[in-house]
């Protein structure tokens, strides 16, 4: 069950030198299993896209007015 072995009872309730009585109560690393990834590799996808799509319409919408002239008709002459 557990490597340690304990010479007297009253040791039981004695606190580590860490100051910690028990290690069962502290919180869990942080896992991320395969759904939780694939969820953040298309988040990071997403926002990736539309950082691209924001910084191409900044660079149209600020970028130099363009006037767009008509076609000149052919005359007969």
């Amino acid at each position: 069950m557990s490597e340690q072995v304990v010479e007297d009872l009253e040791d039981l309730g004695q606190p580590t030198p860490e100051g910690e009585l028990v290690h069962w109560m502290g919180r869990k690393p942080l896992t991320v299993g395969p759904a939780g990834l694939s969820a953040a590799v298309g988040a990071g996808f997403t926002l990736g896209v539309m950082a691209a799509v924001a910084v191409l319409a900044l660079t149209h919408w600020l970028g130099p007015e363009r006037v767009v002239e008509p076609p000149r008709r052919r005359g007969r002459g």
